[in-house]
């Protein structure tokens, strides 16, 4: 397989991002990911094959009343034609990588359905605890 670039993007390489981001049903504009990342605590981070978008995960930084902060990862995609080749892995070993090094915060949190079983798989990998309990509803 050719080489992924991992980015973070930002507000002077948005020029890497097209108009609009393609991601399973998904779809994403690029004037959405600019509003987004003009605050410091709100992440995007792309995987890029021959210049192509191949995977893209976002998420954010949380501060708790104790002052300590939390980043979380609110969606991991990986495009269908490129799913199960580890790119969904290597992103995230670069994101978090990058979290530990900015040295903001002291842990990290996904969430995801339990039927939803690669991404169960894949999150696994990061985790020193899996039994907590999530209870949801739209509002």
């Amino acid at each position: 397989m050719k080489d992924v670039i991992f980015v973070r993007v930002n507000k002077d390489n948005m020029n890497i991002i097209p108009n609009i981001i393609k991601i399973d049903d998904e779809k994403l504009l690029k004037e959405d990911i600019e509003r987004f990342i003009i605050d410091d605590d709100n992440y995007c981070f792309i995987g890029m094959i021959e210049g192509e978008i191949v995977a893209f995960l976002y998420g954010y930084g949380m501060l708790r009343p104790d002052g300590k902060a939390m980043f979380y990862i609110h969606s991991v995609d990986v495009i269908p034609e490129y799913q199960n080749k580890g790119i969904g892995t290597r992103l995230m070993e670069y994101v978090l990588s990058y979290i530990k090094n900015e040295k903001r915060y002291y842990k990290f949190f996904v969430l995801t359905e339990n039927d939803n079983i690669k991404a169960c798989k894949l999150y696994k990998k990061y985790a020193n605890k899996d039994e907590q309990v999530l209870f949801s509803n739209k509002i």
